[in-house]
């Protein structure tokens, strides 16, 4: 009988310190400094490169917005895969959407790069000429493409 609570016993603490120790390295990580670079990450600032539409789409509309993915991916390969930059397509129209509306004083469909900050926009630009320019698919990627990075560098 003894040895059997003794077996349960060991075994209560076997499983207990394999369960504590991914805690216990998470204390040790944060006491080294790792709560605080996860915190600075957090606060340094991120930029989105949004394509804002409703329902409704005509043929201009989804070449603008796949065009302005395309420029977005190609040219910014590096920012996108260190997390400094996203690119998001998002219907005003859907629940929960419509404050981007107000947010980034949306009169069309746009697209728009935004610098965020603790999960929030605090800077934004308007690529306004991309209507005049959905026709010559070279002139549209170096506008969207020089304008993304002027509005990067400047942020």
């Amino acid at each position: 009988m003894k040895l059997l609570c003794f077996k349960k016993g060991l075994l209560l603490v076997i499983i207990a310190t394999v369960c504590l120790i991914p805690l216990s390295f998470s204390a040790l990580a944060n006491q080294a400094g790792g709560a605080g670079a996860r915190t600075e990450k957090h606060d340094k600032p991120r930029f989105i490169a949004y394509y804002f539409y409703t329902s409704k789409r005509c043929g201009p509309c989804e070449r603008i917005e796949q065009w302005s993915k395309e420029a977005i991916e190609e040219n910014f390969e590096d920012e996108i895969a260190a997390g400094k930059l996203q690119w998001r397509a998002i219907n005003v129209e859907k629940p929960g959407n419509k404050h981007f509306i107000k947010d980034f004083q949306l009169h069309t469909k746009s697209v728009i790069i935004s610098k965020q900050k603790n999960g929030k926009s605090v800077d934004f630009t308007n690529l306004e000429k991309v209507w005049r320019l959905y026709r010559n698919k070279g002139k549209y990627f170096d506008y969207v493409a020089s304008r993304t990075r002027q509005f990067l560098e400047d942020g």
